[in-house]
């Protein structure tokens, strides 16, 4: 049997404020320290929630005393009149906030949900379930959240392991470039999620065991501040300083690029959505409930009655309702909340602790002598921190849903993808899209592409991990299928993740070149497709270099390009004496001249077989190297074979196949910062060196 007397546990009180934490924290926080920092971002985040933590330090001590409620405790410590505009002030802040928590939630279902519905429809409804919600009180919305709060969460790991394949640590690096102010701006933006553990302060009320109460809230500091260093290493790793900073939900949007294996779930993102459908909602529901029981301690004090039972709630609601149409009529409006939390409302949540606790400490001064000293450095930390602030709705049998599109040029585009539900009476959905072709002369068009590219990228109506390919004729590959079993997206898509030897994550997708767009920093192969026995074959490869189309490279050029990086298990190549060689498992890097001299160095180590060598081969190396022909000298003969066709190759092609430019900035900052300026000339500067060394399993003597 479980009591019914409105107070919680210490692990119930956790759970509920890690809820709090994370939605606007996962959501919000990528974006924005991207934005002021990049690479260091993952500092800002350390320094804001040990800021966090200190401030958290401070309320418990300043609410020490507290025997009863919020409310009460400020009348206790600052008379009638100062208590209730602190209570004004807290109510003002907490409605403001439920207004944007309200709008940011319905516009995230909106943009990820049901597109096209109303946003005041949905509004309605969060609106309603919050309603619903706070029926049960805290007690019973604790229940849930503890039962929901490892099946949540548990669904969240397991995606962001998956999506570990797709990090490139290369975009980690390099760190420590940014600016002290933009630093400071970064941690204090950290700071004012982390400032939302100021709940605390109504929820020590509700709590069996008051002493648990900074527990409780330094653990869900330390949870969500780990979980959300966690995943801004993997936004950035996957999407890059640039692209990260300039991208609305980064963290929905990294569900949608990965690929689950054995294909079950093609809509990651759609069905993560439930984290930060759960985790709004608990913040929308502690801000309305804690804002109600301020206007209730305001204006009834003395007549306390059950709170659903008075006309507060609908007072709150409605106030919380017009401040979310408020902010979606204009995005002025959400930046003028930004100001105000950024100016006005983080410091008042700093300063009203800072005066409790020196009222506190001015009452205990004659009683005792508390170590004020480190509640005046918790204090110092913190005001010099504030003070740096310088699936739509139609039925299915209504939609149409294509997993293919050929594009041969910014007409056709418009006129059959971008205006196709304005052509027939079904609905095009695109979440299922898996492949798009792209003509040859369109990727060819830098302005067509940058178009085209913006435009997909704004409707976000096509998921990010679509693969992406050249033809010749593009329409003509998509005509193919009328001679398959399957469709030719379906193909393409089944060759790219369970048939071709290169990892799938190789592949460039939509999503990738967006990302190019803005970080600038990657070589990328898309597959080159033409005809084979009535089914498309992947004939080359063509080169997109930092952003820009570079023309196109054979199969021979791409491999090793791929083999290189340990994209492929393995590599199967002929050498200038007809010896047919298989390396595999290769554990490859690359490492930059130390000296003076530009150079590249790929360091290639694998193992190897011979496959096949030519009559009379091995009589010809003994040879050179004499009558004691032994596996040793064999050894060397073919890596020094394989040295100088990797070079030849990679002469051939004038490209970057190594892809080094992305590491210039974890190993030579030097270069980084130069070539930065003038990236053009990398390619032209750059002496590319091979060392090879492979563990051969078949020589024999």
């Amino acid at each position: 049997m479980f009591s019914s007397n409105e107070k919680i546990s210490g692990r119930q009180a956790f759970r509920l404020l890690v809820f709090d934490l994370l939605g606007l924290g996962t959501l919000l926080i990528p974006t924005a320290v991207a934005g002021f920092c990049g690479r260091d971002g993952i500092f800002c985040i350390i320094a804001g929630t040990v800021a966090g933590i200190l401030f958290l330090k401070l309320m418990v001590y300043a609410v020490g005393d507290m025997q009863g409620s919020f409310a009460e405790y400020t009348v206790n410590m600052c008379g009638t009149f100062f208590g209730k505009i602190i209570q004004a002030g807290y109510f003002l802040y907490l409605v403001l906030l439920a207004g944007y928590t309200a709008y940011l939630f319905s516009v995230t279902v909106l943009n990820n949900l049901l597109r096209g519905e109303s946003f005041y429809l949905v509004l309605v409804l969060i609106l309603g379930l919050v309603w619903y919600g706070l029926l049960s009180g805290i007690e019973g919305r604790a229940r849930v959240y503890e039962l929901l709060f490892w099946i949540i969460l548990i669904p969240l790991f397991i995606m962001l392991a998956s999506a570990l394949d797709e990090v490139k640590t290369d975009y980690w690096n390099p760190v420590f470039f940014t600016e002290r102010s933009d630093f400071f701006a970064g941690s204090y933006y950290v700071f004012i999620c982390s400032s939302l553990i100021f709940l605390v302060l109504f929820l020590g009320g509700y709590l069996r065991k008051r002493e648990s109460l900074m527990k409780a809230g330094r653990l869900a500091l330390i949870f969500t501040g780990c979980l959300e260093a966690g995943l801004y290493l993997i936004l950035l790793g996957v999407f890059g300083g640039a692209a990260l900073s300039d991208m609305q939900t980064p963290a929905i949007t990294l569900m949608s690029t990965i690929k689950i294996t054995g294909g079950f779930l093609k809509r990651a993102d759609a069905f993560m959505f439930g984290i930060w459908f759960f985790t709004l909602y608990a913040l929308l529901n502690s801000a309305v409930f804690y804002a109600e029981m301020l206007l209730n301690g305001l204006y009834h004090a003395k007549k306390r009655q059950t709170l659903w039972k008075k006309w507060e709630r609908a007072a709150v609601f409605a106030v919380v309702f017009g401040i979310a149409v408020f902010f979606y009529s204009s995005k002025e409006n959400t930046v003028l909340y930004e100001k105000f939390v950024w100016y006005i409302g983080t410091p008042f949540l700093v300063l009203i602790p800072v005066v409790f606790a020196v009222i506190r400490y001015k009452k205990q001064w004659k009683h005792k002598n508390y170590p004020i000293l480190r509640v005046y450095l918790m204090i110092a930390v913190l005001f010099v921190l504030t003070g740096l602030s310088g699936c739509a709705t139609a039925e299915l049998e209504e939609r149409n849903f294509p997993i293919e599109m050929a594009v041969c040029d910014m007409e056709q585009f418009d006129r059959e993808w971008l205006n196709a539900d304005e052509s027939g009476n079904r609905v095009v959905d695109y979440s299922h899209m898996k492949v798009i072709l792209l003509d040859q002369t369109f990727l060819e068009d830098a302005e067509n592409m940058d178009a085209f590219l913006e435009i997909l990228e704004k409707k976000s109506d096509v998921p990010r991990n679509t693969y992406l390919v050249v033809a010749e004729d593009a329409q003509a590959i998509l005509n193919l299928q009328e001679n398959m079993e399957e469709s030719v997206g379906t193909y393409l898509e089944d060759y790219f993740e369970n048939v071709s030897e290169i990892k799938k994550t190789a592949y460039p997708t939509i999503g990738m070149l967006y990302q190019e767009q803005e970080n600038k920093m990657e070589t990328l192969f898309i597959p080159y497709v033409g005809e084979a026995e009535k089914k498309p074959a992947v004939r080359g490869y063509y080169v997109w270099k930092r952003g820009e189309a570079a023309g196109l490279i054979n199969n021979q050029t791409a491999m090793l390009s791929f083999f290189i990086q340990n994209q492929m298990k393995e590599y199967t190549l002929t050498l200038a004496d007809g010896v047919d060689v298989r390396l595999f498992d290769p554990h490859n890097q690359i490492v930059f001249s130390q000296t003076e001299d530009k150079r590249v160095i790929a360091e290639i180590n694998c193992s190897g077989e011979i496959l096949y060598e030519k009559p009379g081969w091995r009589k010809k190396i003994q040879a050179e190297y004499g009558q004691g022909l032994k596996s040793g000298d064999i050894k060397e003969e073919l890596e020094k074979q394989i040295t100088e066709y990797f070079q030849i190759i990679a002469q051939k092609a004038e490209i970057d196949c190594m892809n080094s430019y992305k590491k210039l900035g974890g190993q030579r900052r030097d270069w980084y910062l130069f070539y930065q300026k003038q990236p053009k000339q990398y390619e032209k500067d750059m002496e590319i060196i091979y060392k090879v060394k492979v563990d051969w399993v078949n020589l024999g003597e």
